[in-house]
Protein backbone atom coordinates (compact mmCIF):
# COMPACT_ATOMS: atom_id res chain seq x y z
CA UNK A 1 0.00 0.00 0.00
CA UNK A 2 1.52 3.32 -0.73
CA UNK A 3 0.98 6.23 1.16
CA UNK A 4 1.78 10.12 -0.22
CA UNK A 5 2.41 12.98 2.68
CA UNK A 6 0.86 16.65 2.09
CA UNK A 7 2.18 19.13 4.45
CA UNK A 8 -0.52 20.96 5.52
CA UNK A 9 0.84 24.83 6.59
CA UNK A 10 -1.98 26.96 8.59
CA UNK A 11 -2.09 30.66 8.75
CA UNK A 12 1.46 32.14 8.92
CA UNK A 13 0.78 35.68 9.71
CA UNK A 14 4.79 36.24 9.24
CA UNK A 15 6.16 32.88 10.22
CA UNK A 16 7.59 31.72 7.82
CA UNK A 17 11.83 32.04 6.60
CA UNK A 18 13.80 29.99 4.30
CA UNK A 19 14.75 27.77 6.94
CA UNK A 20 11.26 26.43 6.15
CA UNK A 21 12.06 26.23 2.54
CA UNK A 22 15.05 23.84 3.09
CA UNK A 23 13.00 22.22 5.70
CA UNK A 24 10.30 21.17 3.14
CA UNK A 25 12.71 21.10 0.60
CA UNK A 26 14.68 18.16 1.93
CA UNK A 27 11.28 16.53 3.60
CA UNK A 28 9.38 13.67 1.65
CA UNK A 29 6.63 15.67 1.04
CA UNK A 30 5.06 15.60 -2.56
CA UNK A 31 3.69 18.60 -1.96
CA UNK A 32 2.20 21.71 0.33
CA UNK A 33 -0.82 23.36 1.16
CA UNK A 34 -1.43 26.62 2.58
CA UNK A 35 -3.88 28.17 3.87
CA UNK A 36 -3.10 32.01 3.78
CA UNK A 37 -3.08 34.98 5.57
CA UNK A 38 0.72 35.47 5.04
CA UNK A 39 1.12 38.36 6.76
CA UNK A 40 -1.24 40.55 9.30
CA UNK A 41 -2.84 43.65 8.07
CA UNK A 42 -1.52 46.21 5.96
CA UNK A 43 2.31 46.05 5.48
CA UNK A 44 4.70 44.38 3.19
CA UNK A 45 5.41 40.75 6.01
CA UNK A 46 2.83 38.68 2.98
CA UNK A 47 4.94 39.81 0.43
CA UNK A 48 7.91 38.71 2.19
CA UNK A 49 6.95 35.53 2.92
CA UNK A 50 5.71 34.67 -0.36
CA UNK A 51 8.66 35.50 -1.68
CA UNK A 52 10.46 33.11 0.46
CA UNK A 53 7.43 30.85 -0.41
CA UNK A 54 8.57 30.97 -4.15
CA UNK A 55 11.81 29.41 -4.11
CA UNK A 56 10.11 25.97 -3.16
CA UNK A 57 10.91 23.14 -4.95
CA UNK A 58 8.03 21.26 -4.04
CA UNK A 59 5.03 21.70 -5.53
CA UNK A 60 2.30 23.78 -3.29
CA UNK A 61 -1.29 25.63 -3.45
CA UNK A 62 -1.74 28.72 -1.55
CA UNK A 63 -5.55 30.18 -0.67
CA UNK A 64 -5.22 33.50 -0.04
CA UNK A 65 -6.48 34.79 3.80
CA UNK A 66 -8.24 37.91 4.49
CA UNK A 67 -4.95 39.28 5.38
CA UNK A 68 -3.80 38.81 2.04
CA UNK A 69 -6.74 40.91 0.32
CA UNK A 70 -4.32 44.21 -0.18
CA UNK A 71 -1.49 42.66 -1.27
CA UNK A 72 -2.81 39.85 -3.21
CA UNK A 73 -1.59 40.92 -6.09
CA UNK A 74 2.10 41.65 -4.65
CA UNK A 75 1.62 38.01 -3.63
CA UNK A 76 0.75 36.44 -6.77
CA UNK A 77 3.50 38.62 -8.86
CA UNK A 78 6.16 37.48 -6.75
CA UNK A 79 5.06 33.79 -7.50
CA UNK A 80 4.70 34.46 -11.49
CA UNK A 81 8.21 36.41 -11.23
CA UNK A 82 9.92 33.52 -9.84
CA UNK A 83 8.10 31.01 -12.51
CA UNK A 84 9.52 33.61 -15.35
CA UNK A 85 12.95 33.38 -14.06
CA UNK A 86 12.63 29.58 -14.26
CA UNK A 87 11.62 29.29 -17.79
CA UNK A 88 14.39 32.19 -18.76
CA UNK A 89 16.56 29.47 -17.05
CA UNK A 90 15.70 26.88 -18.59
CA UNK A 91 16.15 28.86 -21.95
CA UNK A 92 19.88 29.07 -21.26
CA UNK A 93 19.68 32.62 -20.23
CA UNK A 94 21.45 34.34 -17.28
CA UNK A 95 23.33 32.75 -14.48
CA UNK A 96 21.31 30.56 -11.78
CA UNK A 97 21.63 31.56 -8.21
CA UNK A 98 21.12 29.05 -5.58
CA UNK A 99 17.97 30.14 -4.57
CA UNK A 100 17.05 29.84 -8.48
CA UNK A 101 18.87 26.39 -8.71
CA UNK A 102 16.20 24.87 -6.05
CA UNK A 103 13.50 26.69 -6.90
CA UNK A 104 10.49 24.73 -9.59
CA UNK A 105 8.23 27.86 -10.09
CA UNK A 106 5.22 25.60 -8.63
CA UNK A 107 3.30 27.74 -6.16
CA UNK A 108 0.16 28.38 -6.92
CA UNK A 109 -2.48 31.27 -5.89
CA UNK A 110 -5.38 29.22 -5.96
CA UNK A 111 -9.54 30.01 -5.73
CA UNK A 112 -12.74 28.88 -7.17
CA UNK A 113 -10.15 26.29 -9.20
CA UNK A 114 -9.53 22.53 -9.75
CA UNK A 115 -6.16 21.26 -9.55
CA UNK A 116 -5.20 17.62 -10.49
CA UNK A 117 -2.32 16.07 -8.20
CA UNK A 118 -0.36 12.93 -8.75
CA UNK A 119 0.94 11.50 -5.96
CA UNK A 120 2.56 8.36 -5.23
CA UNK A 121 -0.63 6.82 -3.77
CA UNK A 122 -2.78 7.82 -7.18
CA UNK A 123 -4.50 10.73 -8.17
CA UNK A 124 -6.62 13.15 -6.89
CA UNK A 125 -7.98 16.40 -7.39
CA UNK A 126 -7.59 19.73 -5.29
CA UNK A 127 -11.10 22.06 -5.06
CA UNK A 128 -9.62 25.28 -3.94
CA UNK A 129 -12.82 27.63 -2.58
CA UNK A 130 -13.40 31.11 -1.75
CA UNK A 131 -10.79 32.90 -1.22
CA UNK A 132 -10.11 35.85 1.65
CA UNK A 133 -13.06 34.46 3.78
CA UNK A 134 -13.83 35.88 7.16
CA UNK A 135 -16.18 32.83 8.04
CA UNK A 136 -20.03 33.82 9.33
CA UNK A 137 -22.88 34.28 7.42
CA UNK A 138 -21.48 37.22 5.11
CA UNK A 139 -19.53 37.38 1.80
CA UNK A 140 -16.18 39.07 2.43
CA UNK A 141 -14.70 41.34 0.87
CA UNK A 142 -16.90 41.49 -2.15
CA UNK A 143 -15.59 43.72 -4.08
CA UNK A 144 -11.99 42.16 -4.57
CA UNK A 145 -13.79 38.76 -5.30
CA UNK A 146 -15.89 40.64 -7.88
CA UNK A 147 -12.63 42.11 -9.97
CA UNK A 148 -10.30 38.88 -9.17
CA UNK A 149 -12.77 35.87 -9.47
CA UNK A 150 -16.28 37.16 -10.76
CA UNK A 151 -18.00 36.70 -7.72
CA UNK A 152 -20.28 38.83 -6.11
CA UNK A 153 -22.72 37.20 -3.63
CA UNK A 154 -22.78 34.43 -1.66
CA UNK A 155 -25.29 32.71 -3.99
CA UNK A 156 -22.78 33.69 -7.05
CA UNK A 157 -20.27 31.30 -4.97
CA UNK A 158 -22.30 28.85 -4.13
CA UNK A 159 -22.88 28.28 -7.52
CA UNK A 160 -19.49 28.39 -8.59
CA UNK A 161 -18.06 25.88 -6.20
CA UNK A 162 -21.40 23.80 -7.15
CA UNK A 163 -20.31 23.55 -11.04
CA UNK A 164 -16.72 23.13 -9.63
CA UNK A 165 -17.67 19.91 -8.06
CA UNK A 166 -19.36 19.14 -10.88
CA UNK A 167 -16.11 19.64 -13.82
CA UNK A 168 -14.10 17.78 -10.74
CA UNK A 169 -12.85 14.28 -13.01
CA UNK A 170 -14.22 11.07 -11.13
CA UNK A 171 -12.21 10.10 -8.51
CA UNK A 172 -11.43 11.58 -4.64
CA UNK A 173 -11.97 15.32 -4.25
CA UNK A 174 -9.84 17.30 -1.39
CA UNK A 175 -11.43 20.36 -0.71
CA UNK A 176 -8.57 23.53 0.49
CA UNK A 177 -10.07 27.37 1.71
CA UNK A 178 -9.00 29.87 4.08
CA UNK A 179 -11.84 29.11 6.53
CA UNK A 180 -13.66 25.65 6.73
CA UNK A 181 -17.73 24.71 6.15
CA UNK A 182 -20.53 25.35 8.25
CA UNK A 183 -21.85 22.38 10.28
CA UNK A 184 -18.79 21.01 12.01
CA UNK A 185 -20.03 23.00 15.42
CA UNK A 186 -20.76 25.97 17.32
CA UNK A 187 -18.60 25.80 20.43
CA UNK A 188 -16.10 28.16 20.75
CA UNK A 189 -13.55 25.32 20.29
CA UNK A 190 -14.90 23.72 17.27
CA UNK A 191 -13.12 23.54 14.30
CA UNK A 192 -14.76 26.63 12.99
CA UNK A 193 -17.16 27.85 16.42
CA UNK A 194 -16.92 31.46 16.85
CA UNK A 195 -14.96 32.44 19.80
CA UNK A 196 -14.84 36.12 19.78
CA UNK A 197 -18.60 36.84 21.03
CA UNK A 198 -20.70 35.78 24.49
CA UNK A 199 -23.38 33.71 22.39
CA UNK A 200 -20.48 31.86 20.06
CA UNK A 201 -22.34 30.42 16.97
CA UNK A 202 -20.77 28.45 13.80
CA UNK A 203 -18.69 30.45 12.22
CA UNK A 204 -18.24 28.30 9.01
CA UNK A 205 -19.13 29.70 5.45
CA UNK A 206 -22.12 28.10 4.07
CA UNK A 207 -21.22 28.45 0.64
CA UNK A 208 -18.18 25.81 0.91
CA UNK A 209 -21.25 23.39 3.17
CA UNK A 210 -23.24 23.46 0.08
CA UNK A 211 -20.54 22.71 -2.22
CA UNK A 212 -20.06 19.68 0.00
CA UNK A 213 -23.66 18.45 0.54
CA UNK A 214 -23.50 18.74 -3.54
CA UNK A 215 -20.54 16.57 -3.79
CA UNK A 216 -22.00 13.77 -1.35
CA UNK A 217 -25.32 14.22 -3.44
CA UNK A 218 -23.72 13.43 -6.52
CA UNK A 219 -21.93 10.65 -4.94
CA UNK A 220 -18.42 12.14 -5.48
CA UNK A 221 -15.42 11.31 -2.63
CA UNK A 222 -14.52 14.09 -0.53
CA UNK A 223 -11.49 12.77 1.38
CA UNK A 224 -10.72 15.66 3.25
CA UNK A 225 -11.31 18.95 3.99
CA UNK A 226 -8.67 21.64 4.93
CA UNK A 227 -9.45 25.27 6.09
CA UNK A 228 -7.69 27.32 8.59
CA UNK A 229 -8.91 31.24 9.50
CA UNK A 230 -10.32 30.31 13.60
CA UNK A 231 -6.65 30.02 15.12
CA UNK A 232 -6.32 27.04 17.54
CA UNK A 233 -5.98 29.41 21.02
CA UNK A 234 -9.32 30.97 21.53
CA UNK A 235 -9.79 34.40 22.48
CA UNK A 236 -10.66 32.50 26.08
CA UNK A 237 -7.44 31.33 26.21
CA UNK A 238 -9.05 27.44 25.65
CA UNK A 239 -7.54 24.89 22.53
CA UNK A 240 -9.61 24.47 19.88
CA UNK A 241 -10.19 21.30 18.10
CA UNK A 242 -7.98 20.51 15.23
CA UNK A 243 -9.26 18.26 13.35
CA UNK A 244 -12.37 15.79 13.37
CA UNK A 245 -13.98 13.13 11.52
CA UNK A 246 -17.36 13.21 10.12
CA UNK A 247 -18.94 10.33 7.83
CA UNK A 248 -15.98 9.52 5.71
CA UNK A 249 -14.09 13.12 5.06
CA UNK A 250 -11.60 14.35 7.35
CA UNK A 251 -11.92 18.23 7.89
CA UNK A 252 -8.91 19.43 9.30
CA UNK A 253 -8.14 23.57 10.74
CA UNK A 254 -4.41 24.04 10.42
CA UNK A 255 -4.43 27.56 12.36
CA UNK A 256 -2.00 26.80 14.53
CA UNK A 257 -0.78 31.00 15.44
CA UNK A 258 2.12 31.81 16.13
CA UNK A 259 3.66 28.35 13.99
CA UNK A 260 6.74 29.16 14.98
CA UNK A 261 6.87 29.10 19.07
CA UNK A 262 9.92 28.10 21.79
CA UNK A 263 9.64 25.66 24.78
CA UNK A 264 13.08 25.08 27.14
CA UNK A 265 14.40 23.37 24.39
CA UNK A 266 14.51 26.35 22.05
CA UNK A 267 12.19 27.56 18.90
CA UNK A 268 9.34 24.98 17.18
CA UNK A 269 8.01 25.00 14.04
CA UNK A 270 4.40 23.41 13.58
CA UNK A 271 3.03 22.03 10.47
CA UNK A 272 0.56 19.25 9.99
CA UNK A 273 0.99 16.08 7.81
CA UNK A 274 -2.02 14.69 6.13
CA UNK A 275 -1.58 10.94 4.82
CA UNK A 276 -3.56 9.94 1.60
CA UNK A 277 -3.40 6.16 1.26
CA UNK A 278 -5.64 3.56 -0.47
CA UNK A 279 -6.83 2.94 3.40
CA UNK A 280 -7.87 7.26 3.60
CA UNK A 281 -6.60 9.96 5.51
CA UNK A 282 -5.07 10.99 8.23
CA UNK A 283 -3.26 14.28 10.17
CA UNK A 284 -0.89 14.32 12.42
CA UNK A 285 0.99 17.92 14.23
CA UNK A 286 4.82 17.63 12.86
CA UNK A 287 6.91 19.80 15.27
CA UNK A 288 10.22 20.29 13.61
CA UNK A 289 13.61 21.81 15.40
CA UNK A 290 15.68 22.93 12.68
CA UNK A 291 19.34 21.35 13.19
CA UNK A 292 20.80 22.71 9.61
Amino acid sequence: MKTAKIAVIGDLHGAWDDWDVQYFDQSDYECLLFTGDLGSGIGAAGVQVARSIARLAKPALLMPGNNDVDCQPEIQAEFLHQQGLIRILKAGGGERSPAMSRSAGRVDVCGFSLHPLELSSGTFTVLAGRPYSMGGPSLSFGEHLARNYGVNSLAASVDRLVELVDQAPAGDLLFLSHNGPLGLGSHPTDLWGCDFRESGGDWGDPDLRAALEHAEKIGKNVLAVVGGHMHWRTKGGAMRRSRVRKGGTLFVNPAQVPRIFSDREGPIRSHLCLEVSDSGVRCDEVKVRLDF
